[in-house]
Formats: C-alpha cells, structure tokens, sequence
C-alpha cells in the first residue's frame, strides 16, 4: 500500500508591479528617442557579429577550396589527334553509299536464293 505524499505549496510570490503606459512613454520612449541613432548601430553590429559567426565556417571552407584550386595544375586542353584522317563531306558519303550498295547487294543475293528453293519446292510439288 502507497500512502498519499502531501506535497507542500509554494509559497505566495508578491505581485509584480505591472508598469503603466503612461510611465513607459515618460521614461523610456524619451530615452529611446535620445539614443535612437546608437540603438540601431549597436543592433546592427550585433546583428553582422552573428552572422559572420554563423558563416565563418563556410568561408574558411571555400577558401581552403579556392587555394586547393589554384594550386592544381591546370591541364591544356589540347584535341587528340584523330585515328583515322580527316574526310570530308564527298568522301564520307560515298563511303556511306558503296556501304549502302554492299549491303543492298548481299540481301538481294539472299532472296535470289531464298526464290530458288522455292521455286525448286514448287516445281517438285506439281507432278
């Protein structure tokens, strides 16, 4: 069996004294007016502090990138020189149409052949 552990309350805080608008605006807005100028400088400058904070590790990066990039030799792009010689536009195509013929020529050879065993199947099948 558990018992009940009765937990004590905490003790009354007094009441904040809640500031009234009327005192703010007598003084701090005065204050604030006074110093205007310098309240901005000094946000911004908090402001820039933080952001390079924030960035600092990015920028050490990429100029460790930079130096890594400038000191690697730079190749020159240079074209191979080419296997076969240069042709040009007459002589490419009439290698693509003595190519083309050849190729012509061989399939025609293949259906004369295929034309003569069916011609000698049919002539063997007429009694």
């Amino acid at each position: 069996m558990r018992r009940k552990i009765s937990k004590k309350s905490p003790a009354p805080r007094p009441p904040v004294p809640v500031t009234e608008p009327e005192m703010v605006e007598k003084e701090i807005m005065p204050f604030v007016l006074r110093h205007e100028d310098e309240i901005i400088t000094y946000i911004k400058e908090k402001a820039i502090k933080e952001t390079m904070k924030s960035l600092a590790p990015l920028l050490e990066k990429l100029e460790e990138a930079v130096k890594q990039h400038e000191a690697a030799p730079v190749p020159v792009a240079s074209p191979p020189p080419p296997d076969t010689p240069v042709m040009n536009y007459e002589e490419q195509l009439k290698k693509l149409q003595e190519a083309s013929t050849a190729k012509i020529k061989e399939k025609e050879l293949k259906i004369m052949e295929r034309m003569n065993k069916l011609n000698t199947r049919l002539g063997n099948i007429k009694p």
